[in-house]
């Protein structure tokens, strides 16, 4: 197993990769016997809430160690049970917590709106930046108080573009320091592949702080619960047909009944890149669906994870249907941004919004 350290140097809002990743998606595509030459492309990354930091050197290290830490290029051939079983817990994930970090002091703020007390959280949004760790934990705790949860689906932006097909999915473990390990739900993943006809793909998982940096605040409040990941392309444009495919195949899992034990994450942060201004007319945008959630409402969100929301929408809002037909609400929780957080960057904001839709 290969440890992917939070180098200190290049922040602690996400992943090592987070400043300036290798552009791997090709290199990965090619056959196992093709390398990654010494003079591979860096490329600045779109997730850094701040300025790109210019010594990437550990990061380019990193991303070689993805390589060499993987026996071969091929997917992991674990997509359908009755051909090929899938590895059980084949490696495990570190996280920001058993790697020994802690969560940045940052700005505190006060909360929005808390979620009513007779709610019971269907779905719900949060940051997977570990910046605004204060708040994630935050969320967390609120979601504890409303309800018990079995297994999290967790859609996440694809950030470094290690997937190498539409969906990426997989069954690892995270290891949440102190309160231990975090396991994929096998069986629904399982089925989550069957039904969007993928093979697993775990190179995708190794780096992914859309799902490593939640991990421990998950061990934390639901320690019995088990997680399904699904890494996507969240970035516009959105393509309906595959936003659509994926909201047919987690569908099922949503119904009236399997709420009470499912709960739907979407992993996402919102405005990016922008400054004050900017940041703040893209966050009224996207409030625009929190204010009043739609199954056309996605299209207001200005987030890197566009497909997970459509998914959410059109699962929980739609006006008539076997889930929950009708008009749903949702409670911002907090809504702040990196600026307003960390006090830096502030020609480069992301923005965040805490939510529970119920």
């Amino acid at each position: 197993m290969v440890v992917f350290p939070f180098f200190l140097d290049q922040g602690l809002y996400a992943n090592p990769l987070s400043r300036a990743t290798l552009s791997l998606r090709p290199a990965l595509r090619r056959s196992c016997s093709a390398t990654l030459p010494i003079g591979g492309r860096i490329k600045t990354a779109k997730e850094t809430p701040h300025h790109a930091n210019k010594k990437n050197i550990f990061s380019f290290f990193a991303a070689l160690l993805i390589l060499a830490s993987t026996s071969s290029c091929s997917r992991q051939k674990a997509g359908y049970p009755e051909k090929n079983a899938p590895e059980k817990d084949t490696f495990t994930i570190q996280t920001w917590l058993s790697q020994g970090l802690t969560e940045p002091s940052v700005k505190e703020i006060e909360m929005e709106e808390s979620l009513p007390q007779d709610a019971f959280p269907l779905a719900g949004t949060v940051s997977h930046h570990l910046l605004a760790g204060r708040y994630i934990d935050g969320w967390f705790k609120a979601l504890a108080k409303a309800r018990e949860v079995e297994t999290f689906f967790i859609l996440s932006p694809s950030h470094y573009g290690l997937s190498t097909q539409e969906w990426s999915l997989c069954e690892c473990s995270w290891n949440a320091g102190k309160y231990g390990l975090v396991h994929t739900d096998a069986a629904t993943e399982r089925d989550l592949s069957k039904s969007l006809g993928v093979e697993y793909d775990k190179n995708a998982f190794r780096i992914e702080h859309g799902f490593s940096t939640l991990m421990p605040y998950i061990a934390k409040y639901f320690p019995n619960a088990k997680v399904c990941a699904v890494a996507l392309n969240g970035e516009p444009p959105l393509k309906q047909n595959l936003a659509q495919a994926l909201t047919e195949a987690l569908a099922p899992h949503f119904t009236k009944e399997k709420s009470k034990k499912n709960f739907l994450l979407i992993s996402t942060d919102f405005s990016h890149h922008g400054n004050k201004e900017e940041t703040l007319n893209k966050d009224s945008s996207s409030r625009k669906f929190f204010n009043a959630p739609s199954a056309n409402g996605w299209f207001f969100c200005v987030c890197d994870n566009r497909q997970g929301m459509y998914a959410m929408a059109n699962i929980f809002c739609k006006e008539a249907g076997e889930n929950f037909g009708g008009q749903k609400k949702c409670s911002v929780l907090y809504h702040t941004n990196s600026f307003e957080l960390s006090g830096e960057g502030g020609d480069d904001i992301t923005s965040y919004f805490f939510t529970f839709m119920y």
